[in-house]
C-alpha cells in the first residue's frame, strides 16, 4: 500500500489530497483547500510578486504536512501555470528548496484525469458529460460506455473573468456564452451532467446549510436548474461579506462565487438539461487512478 500527497496549484486555489492507493482502491488520509489566488491581476502572462508570495506560503505548510505521511509528493500546475511566463520562479523554487519537480499538465491531461476520477464513482451511467470549472479554464471530459471518448478544454476561467471584465457582469456572460460555443459535441443519447470544482461544491454546502465543509454530504449531491437559478440570484444580490458567511469553511473565495456560479449556469443552460450532480472528487484523485508506473513517473 503506498501513500502519496498530490497537490493541486490552480489560478485560485491550491489543493491537497493526501491518500492511500491500494487495488484501484483510495483511501483519503487527508485534505486541504487554500486561496492562492495565483492567477489574479495577472498582466501579459506574468505573475505578480503578492501571487508567487502567496502561493509559496502555502505550498511550505502543504510540503510540511505532506512529509507528516510520505515523501511521494506530487506538485502539478494547471491553467494559471501553462499560460505564465515566469511560472519558473515557482518551479525553480520547488526544485531548489525541496528538491520536487513541478509538472504542468494540459487542459486535456486534466480533463482526462477527472474522467479517471468519476467513471467509477458514477458507474451506474453509460455516459456522462464532467465539467471542472477553474480560475483560468474549463474543462469537458465526454464518457460513453463507461470509456473516455473526448477530453476538451476552454479559456474560461473564473479568475480570468474577473481580471478582464472585473464588474462588468453581462460582458462576462457575453464571453462565457461565446467560449461555450466552441465545444466539440460527441454523439450522445442521454448523458448525465455532472459538475466538479469549488464552485459546485460550494453551491451544495450553501444549500444544504453546512458551516464545515463535508465531503460525504457533498458527493454525489444534484442541484436542479431551478435550485441552480435561484442560487445565482442570491449571490448576486448578497455582498461579499454575505457570501463569505454561507461558506465559513472557505470565506475566500466568496469574491469570485458568484462568477462561477454564472459560469455554471451557463453550461446547464448550453446543455440544455433540469439538473446535474456534484462530484468532490477532482483530478488528483485521478492521477492516484492510474497504474502505480505512471504514478512514480510523475514524481
Amino acid at each position: 500500500m503506498d501513500t502519496y500527497s498530490i497537490i493541486d496549484i490552480g489560478t485560485n486555489n491550491v489543493l491537497m489530497l493526501i491518500a492511500t492507493r491500494e487495488n484501484n482502491n483510495i483511501k483519503v488520509l487527508h485534505r486541504s483547500s487554500s486561496i492562492s489566488a495565483l492567477g489574479k491581476n495577472i498582466k501579459d502572462n506574468i505573475l505578480t510578486k503578492a501571487a508567487i508570495t502567496r502561493t509559496k506560503t502555502i505550498l511550505k505548510e502543504f510540503i510540511r504536512t505532506s512529509k507528516k505521511y510520505t515523501e511521494n509528493i506530487i506538485i502539478i500546475g494547471t491553467s494559471c501555470s501553462r499560460e505564465a511566463r515566469n511560472i519558473d520562479i515557482l518551479s525553480k523554487w520547488l526544485k531548489t528548496k525541496y528538491e520536487i519537480n513541478y509538472r504542468i499538465i494540459s487542459g486535456e491531461q486534466e480533463a482526462y484525469f477527472n474522467g479517471l476520477a468519476n467513471i467509477r464513482e458514477f458507474s451506474q451511467h453509460n455516459e456522462m458529460i464532467l465539467f471542472d470549472v477553474g480560475g483560468g479554464s474549463t474543462e469537458f471530459t465526454f464518457i460513453k460506455n463507461r470509456e473516455i471518448i473526448s477530453n476538451q478544454t476552454l479559456q474560461l476561467g473564473i479568475r480570468r473573468l474577473q481580471n478582464r471584465f472585473n464588474s462588468n457582469y453581462e460582458s462576462k456572460i457575453q464571453k462565457t456564452k461565446d467560449i461555450l460555443e466552441e465545444l466539440q459535441i460527441p454523439v450522445l443519447e442521454n448523458p448525465v451532467i455532472i459538475g466538479i470544482g469549488g464552485t459546485v461544491t460550494s453551491l451544495v454546502s450553501i444549500q444544504k446549510n453546512l458551516k464545515k465543509y463535508n465531503p460525504e454530504i457533498v458527493h454525489k449531491s444534484k442541484i436542479t436548474k431551478k435550485g441552480l437559478y435561484i442560487l445565482l440570484e442570491k449571490l448576486k444580490k448578497s455582498s461579499i461579506l454575505d457570501i463569505a458567511s454561507l461558506i465559513p469553511f472557505d470565506p475566500l473565495r466568496s469574491d469570485i462565487l458568484a462568477t462561477g456560479t454564472m459560469i455554471v449556469k451557463e453550461i446547464i443552460d448550453f446543455f440544455e438539461v433540469k439538473e446535474f450532480y456534484v462530484s468532490d472528487r477532482g483530478f488528483q484523485f485521478g492521477v492516484l487512478m492510474q497504474n502505480k508506473e505512471e504514478i512514480q513517473r510523475m514524481l
